[in-house]
C-alpha cells in the first residue's frame, strides 16, 4: 500500500544526506553563535529563536527530545507574544536552477490549549521580509520525537532574491514551541531515493502489532518508477516491491509495509527500514537510503483501588535481570504519567541499568487537576488514599513481573516529590529510598511522621524555586499549607535517623549558561545504610535538572545512582527489646568506642551471647 504526497512529515530521526546534490544552504546549528547570514523577526520578550541543546531550550510542559545543538522558540517558557517568530534563512538565488528542495528536522506538537492552537508555517518573501506568503503549513505530531520534513520549492525558482522563513505563531495563547535542526536546501541531481521519515510509534501497549509506515522522497532529478522497501529487526528481514509508480523530483510517497512487527512483551527493539533497487539499480546516494527507529512496549494499565480505576504506565526492559528493582516516577500537580515519562527519560535509564519503572497517574481533584493527596489546604475535601494505591500497585506488579520486593524506590516532581516524603513517613516498610525533585514535606506530615524503617532520601532543590520555596512557607502565605524549609526538612530526617555530615562537595559547572550551580551535602554513618542527601541548585528554579533549568546534573540519573548505591543492611528505627536470656554487655559507637546511648544516635549493642544489634535510640 502506498500513496503520493508532496510534503512529508512523519516520525523518524534523520540526519539529512544529500551529498550528490548541489547544496545551496546547510545548517546544523552546532556553533554557539547565531549562524552567519541567518536572521529573525520577533515580537517575543525572550529573544525569539534561541540556540542550545534540547535540555537548555525545553521547559516543564514542553520537553524536547535530544538532538545535539538545535534552534528553537519556546512559548511555554515565556508565555509571551510569539505570533511573529520568523527564523529567516540566507537569501536564495533560484534564478538559474530548475528545482530546489528544502529538508529539515522539526520537533513540533501542533498543540491546542485553552482554545488556542499553535501554527508553524514555511513562508517566503520577495521583498526582503516586508511581506510574507505561506508556502506550506507544517503538521504537528505529538509523538515525542523529531520528525523529518521535505518541502518542494519549485514554485519559487526563477527568482534571484528569495527569503524563506520558518514562522511560529502561538495564536495568542500559552502554547508550546517549535525546534529545528539539520536544515538543507539543495538542487536535486541524478537518481536519488531517500528514506525521509518513519511513521512508527515510540511506545506501544504490549502485546502489539506494529505497523511499518514511512515516507520515501525523490530528492534527485530523475523520476522514480519502482523500488523495494524492506525492514529488519536485527534478526529477520522483510522486503516488499513497489512498481507502477511515477515519483517526480520533490515528491514523496507514503508507504505501509505488508509485514508487521509483533511485540509480544515488554522491552525495546530497534528497527531499520530501507529503500533499494530504485528503477532496478542502486541509486546515486546510499547514505540516505535507511532510517532506524526504536519502539518500546509498555503496559498502559488500570488497577481498581479504593473503588477507583487508577491508571499507570509500566516499563520492564527485556534485558532486565530476574528480581530487578522497581522505581516509581510521580508527576507534579496538573501533570501526567505520560508527561513525566517523556521528560524524565527514565525508560532509557531502565534499559541501561536493568530496572523496571512505573509512572502512576494521579486522579483529578475537585478543580479537575491530577494530583497526589498530601493534604494541601485547598484540597481538604479530598479523601483518596494514594499511599495505599502505590502499595497495592506494587503488589500487583510484583505478582506479574520478576521484581525484588526489597528494592522499591520512588522519585517525583513537585507534588510528586511531596508525595515521596509521605511515602517515607507512612510506607517506610515498602520503600527503601525516595528522591523528591523540587519537593517539600507538609508540616502536618512532619509532625506525625513515625516510620518503622529509615528511608534514605535525596532531595534536589533550587534556591530560587518560586513554587516550592527553598526557605519554606511556615506561615502558609501561599495557601498550599505550612511547610518547613528544605534545610530544616533535611535536619529533621538526619536527626531522626541519627546521621552526621559525611561529605560536602560541588558539581562541576559544565553548563555555565544555565545560571545555576549544584552543591551536595551527604549525611550518613560509616557502615550504616540510611542516607540523607541534599543537592542544592544555587540559582535554580522549580525545575527537573537535566530536563530543563540546571543542566550540570541529570536529576533522573542522580536519583537512580542514589537508589543503586543504597545498601541492604538493617534500617529499623526501633528494634524489639532483647531477649531476657541474654544480657547487654556494652554499647559502642560506630568507631568501636564504648558510649552512653542517646536518643537519635545509631549505636552497636553487644550482648552476652555474642550477638550485636544496631539500634537508634535507647532500649525501652
Amino acid at each position: 500500500m502506498f500513496r503520493f504526497i508532496s510534503f512529508a512529515f512523519f516520525l523518524g530521526a534523520l540526519s539529512l544526506v544529500v551529498s550528490a546534490q548541489n547544496i545551496l544552504i546547510s545548517e546544523d546549528f552546532e556553533s554557539s553563535d547565531f549562524p552567519e547570514g541567518w536572521s529573525q523577526q520577533t515580537l517575543a520578550s525572550d529573544g525569539g529563536w534561541l540556540l542550545g541543546t534540547a535540555g537548555a531550550l525545553q521547559s516543564e510542559w514542553w520537553s524536547i527530545a535530544d538532538h545535539g545543538n538545535i534552534i528553537g522558540t519556546n512559548d511555554d517558557a515565556c508565555d509571551c507574544d510569539k505570533s511573529e517568530d520568523y527564523l529567516i534563512m540566507p537569501s536564495l538565488d533560484l534564478s538559474t536552477i530548475s528545482n530546489a528542495i528544502l529538508q529539515f528536522q522539526a520537533f513540533y506538537d501542533g498543540g491546542t490549549f485553552e482554545g488556542s492552537t499553535e501554527v508553524a508555517t514555511i513562508e517566503y518573501s520577495f521583498d526582503e521580509g516586508d511581506t510574507w506568503s505561506v508556502l506550506e503549513e507544517v503538521e504537528g505530531s505529538e509523538d515525542g520525537a523529531w520528525d523529518s520534513h521535505s518541502v518542494n520549492l519549485s514554485a519559487l525558482v526563477g527568482n534571484a532574491n528569495v527569503w524563506v522563513a520558518f514562522r511560529y505563531h502561538d495564536d495568542g495563547g500559552w502554547m508550546f514551541g517549535w525546534a529545528l535542526d539539520d536544515i538543507v536546501v539543495f538542487e536535486p541531481t541524478g537518481l536519488d531515493a531517500a528514506m525521509t521519515a518513519l511513521n512508527i510509534p515510540v511506545n506501544v501497549d504490549a502485546p502489539a502489532e506494529v505497523l511499518i509506515e514511512g515516507t520515501v522522497s525523490n530528492v534527485g532529478a530523475d523520476a522514480i518508477y519502482s523500488m523495494d522497501i524492506s525492514w529488519s529487526d536485527g534478526t529477520n528481514e522483510y522486503l516488499e516491491a513497489y512498481s507502477d509508480i511515477n515519483l517526480l523530483t520533490g515528491e514523496s510517497m507514503g508507504f505501509l509495509h505488508a509485514s508487521v512487527f509483533n511485540m509480544a512483551g515488554a522491552g525495546s527493539a530497534t528497527l531499520e527500514v530501507s529503500v533499494s533497487n530504485v528503477n532496478g539499480v542502486e541509486d546515486d546516494v546510499a547514505e540516505n537510503n535507511s532510517l532506524t527507529h526504536t519502539v518500546s512496549a509498555l503496559e498502559y494499565g488500570v488497577l481498581v483501588d479504593g473503588g477507583l480505576e487508577r491508571e499507570y504506565i509500566y516499563y520492564h526492559p527485556s534485558n532486565a535481570p530476574a528480581n530487578c528493582p522497581l522505581v516509581y516516577v510521580c508527576h507534579g500537580y496538573t501533570g501526567s504519567a505520560q508527561g513525566i515519562m517523556d521528560y524524565s527519560e527514565f525508560n532509557a535509564l531502565a534499559d541501561e541499568y536493568g530496572f523496571a519503572v512505573c509512572y502512576p497517574q494521579g486522579i483529578d481533584d475537585s478543580y479537575g487537576n491530577a494530583f497526589w493527596n498530601v493534604g494541601y489546604d485547598f484540597q481538604n475535601n479530598e479523601t483518596v488514599d494514594d499511599v495505599a494505591f502505590l502499595i497495592n500497585l506494587t503488589d500487583h506488579l510484583q505478582g506479574n513481573y520478576s521484581l525484588d520486593s526489597e528494592l522499591v524506590f520512588c522519585t517525583g516532581m513537585s507534588n510528586g516529590g511531596d508525595f515521596c516524603y509521605l511515602l517515607a513517613c507512612e510506607a517506610s516498610e515498602h520503600f527503601r529510598a525516595v528522591a523528591p525533585i523540587a519537593g517539600m514535606i507538609m508540616q502536618d506530615i512532619m509532625d506525625t511522621c513515625n516510620p518503622s524503617q529509615m528511608v534514605s532520601i535525596l532531595e534536589v532543590h533550587g534556591t530560587d524555586d518560586n513554587v516550592t520555596y527553598f526557605d519554606g512557607d511556615p506561615q502558609n502565605q501561599d495557601d498550599w499549607g505550612a511547610y518547613p524549609s528544605i534545610p530544616e526538612t533535611m535536619d529533621f530526617f538526619v536527626n531522626m535517623f541519627g546521621l552526621e555530615l559525611l561529605e560536602s562537595s560541588v558539581f562541576p559547572n559544565v553548563v555555565p549558561g544555565d545560571g545555576s550551580t549544584v552543591s551536595a551535602d551527604k549525611y550518613g554513618l560509616d557502615g550504616s545504610c540510611p542516607q540523607v542527601w541534599l543537592y542544592t541548585v544555587d540559582g535554580g528554579g522549580h525545575d527537573w535538572p537535566g530536563a530543563w533549568g540546571n543542566m550540570d546534573i541529570d536529576a533522573s540519573l542522580e536519583a537512580w545512582l542514589f537508589f543503586q548505591q543504597i545498601c541492604e543492611g538493617t534500617t529499623d528505627v526501633l528494634l524489639s527489646q532483647p531477649s531476657s536470656e541474654k544480657k547487654l554487655i556494652c554499647v559502642l559507637d560506630l568507631l568501636g568506642r564504648e558510649v552512653m546511648p542517646k536518643s537519635g544516635e545509631l549505636c552497636l549493642y553487644v550482648y552476652s551471647d555474642g550477638t550485636v544489634e544496631k539500634r537508634v535510640g535507647l532500649i525501652e
